[in-house]
């Protein structure tokens, strides 16, 4: 046998269902120790692949940009300079890297340059 809801408790169960759907998909926030891990993954791979010859030590620029000073010519955004890693910039020196490093490097040589940027930020104050 069912038992109707009233409008009320229905909306309130439908309600619950989204908040639940929406908290269970919501990220969980990074440890500190997670955010260190992952900046040193990030450090190492671009130490490995991007910094001596290319964008310099700790990304302050050499033959190819800063990245960490803050102005991005080819995209601002962390996804931008992620896709620009792993696809390129056609028409420039900066190649693919999409066949060298794993989504996971990349997302950690972009959280590395971001915790680089501010750095610089914070030094400049």
């Amino acid at each position: 046998m069912t038992y109707p809801l009233d409008p009320k408790t229905s909306a309130f169960l439908a309600m619950l269902l989204v908040l639940c759907v929406v908290g269970l998909s919501a990220p969980v926030p990074a440890t500190a120790a997670e955010d260190e891990a992952t900046i040193e993954l990030g450090k190492s791979r671009f130490g490995e692949k991007c910094g001596g010859f290319c964008h310099g030590a700790g990304g302050k620029g050499a033959r190819a940009p800063c990245l960490i000073c803050g102005s991005f010519k080819h995209g601002e955004t962390d996804e931008a300079i992620a896709r620009n890693i792993s696809d390129g910039i056609p028409g420039t020196a900066m190649g693919a890297f999409n066949d060298k490093l794993s989504a996971e490097e990349v997302k950690a040589v972009v959280v590395f340059l971001r915790d680089q940027q501010k750095k610089k930020a914070e030094a400049a104050q």
